[in-house]
């Protein structure tokens, strides 16, 4: 078999990045807003949450074995998603955090006083049990029973009145530690009526940031433990379904931007065919064009540029900023100067599109449209699972061989491979690899990979 060329992404740690994508002023002052009240898609912040906080945690209300549903509303909720979003800003460097009452009333879009604090007490009285693996040393942090956030109010010397939080430490240190995550729409969190819809939300988020997206199943009974939706007596479907279950997912659909779902019901064959299965199908995340890393661009690439576009006698006006053209070269694998050379050709050689697309609306349109458009194009590179001889799974930064023996190794072996023909998985880290032979089709490959989320960085099929 041929060398293939590899690359892991590189790992930055939660400390090292933001934590929030955009303005998040923008969810609490709307000066463009749509119809619905919130900034558009491509300008409102989402906040970072990490893996480990969704499939980890577990919410309880004051008295222990409540569930969450009777601690948080939907407001409730919304209000400890914008708490989070402003302790993610200042997390870093400082342990406790503010945010003023007028913030938090103008998030939730609620006037009273009285109301907010209403809601803060009752976030005061949520708590937390945990299991959190720590990717440094593979030691074990373990809660029990651990408040969600501790308050006070602060009144200042003018009046102005701010919630005053912090957060536990062992939380502080997953949500600034290394590990998987995904992003959130903080628009989305004040519009969802049910006070289930927040738990699945996350979940369904960070299926739709992954590669490989096979469909989420639960039986009715294990969806209701998920969502903390617990009932006295027999579980009977029409009662979640009606309550629970529609609700929450009218609430996705109408209020999640980013990525759409799907569902159907999988039933028995008895009489009354009753559901004994929910699927749920997540798409792909939209990721917005400022949301890839920006690739290197050298002084002498500037120059070549800038000598691309003159010899092609394309108006500065129609050539990208250096921005959106080193963020381009990251989506499309490439460098900013074979970027500007296709870009300059588009023009040049009369694209209808973008031509079309110049004239009728902005150059940053038009060039993320066609960046869109290029993204989609295949190569003769590309390779189907079905005519792969291997798969590829790079792990992360800091796996070695005695990871692979102790972990990998028993799950590749007890996991339930159910194709007829083999295909060679290869287990890749820092200096070595491990080759398996596995009876696998692509929706086991996605379930694997979905149970190892936190070490598998990338997958590849070759030849």
């Amino acid at each position: 078999m041929d060398a293939q060329h590899y690359a892991t992404r590189r790992h930055i740690a939660g400390s090292d990045r933001r934590g929030i994508r955009g303005d998040l002023r923008l969810v609490i002052d709307h000066n463009e807003d749509l119809e619905d009240g919130r900034p558009s898609i491509d300008r409102e912040p989402t906040l970072e949450r990490p893996a480990v906080l969704i499939n980890s945690v577990r919410y309880y209300g004051e008295r222990e074995g409540n569930t969450p549903a009777e601690a948080m509303t939907a407001s409730v909720a919304a209000l400890y998603q914008f708490l989070m979003a402003s302790a993610r800003l200042s997390m870093k460097d400082n342990t406790e955090h503010q945010v003023s009452f007028a913030d938090a009333k103008a998030y939730l879009k609620i006037e009273k006083t009285s109301r907010l604090l209403e809601q803060v007490d009752a976030l005061a009285k949520v708590w937390v049990s945990y299991d959190f693996l720590s990717t440094e040393d593979g030691s074990r942090r373990i809660g029990r029973r651990v408040q969600l956030i501790q308050f006070e109010e602060d009144v200042s010397p003018t009046g102005v009145r701010s919630i005053v939080f912090s957060l536990h430490p062992s939380v502080r240190k997953v949500i600034l530690g290394y590990g998987a995550y995904t992003h959130l729409e903080l628009g989305a969190f004040p519009k969802f009526s049910s006070k289930y819809t927040w738990r699945l939300y996350e979940k369904l988020a960070l299926m739709a940031g992954r590669d490989m997206r096979p469909a989420m199943v639960w039986t009715p009974e294990e969806l209701a433990e998920e969502l903390g939706c617990r009932t006295s007596g027999e579980f009977k479907f029409s009662n979640f379904e009606a309550r629970v279950l529609l609700p929450v997912l009218n609430d996705i659909q109408r209020h999640v931007r980013r990525f759409s779902i799907s569902w159907s019901y999988d039933r028995a064959d008895t009489r009354g065919r009753p559901v004994t299965a929910i699927k749920i199908v997540v798409g792909s995340s939209v990721k917005t064009a400022d949301e890839y890393e920006k690739s290197v661009l050298t002084k002498k690439d500037r120059g070549l540029v800038r000598n691309i576009a003159a010899k092609a006698m394309v108006d500065d006006q129609h050539m990208p900023g250096e921005d959106a053209l080193r963020r381009a070269a990251t989506r499309l694998g490439k460098t900013a100067t074979e970027i500007a050379i296709s870009w300059t050709n588009a023009i040049t050689e009369g694209d209808a599109a973008v031509i079309h697309d110049l004239e009728n609306g902005s150059q940053s349109e038009a060039f993320e449209t066609w960046i869109q458009k290029e993204e989609w194009t295949p190569t003769d590179e590309d390779i189907a699972f079905d005519t792969a001889s291997r798969i590829l799974f790079g792990l992360a930064g800091g796996s070695d061989a005695a990871e692979v023996e102790s972990v990998f190794a028993p799950a590749v072996g007890s996991f339930r491979w159910t194709a007829a023909k083999t295909k060679t998985l290869r287990l890749q880290w820092f200096g070595g690899h491990r080759d398996f032979e596995v009876a696998a089709t692509q929706t086991d490959i996605a379930l694997f990979v979905r149970d190892f989320d936190d070490i598998i960085e990338t997958v590849e099929f070759l030849k």
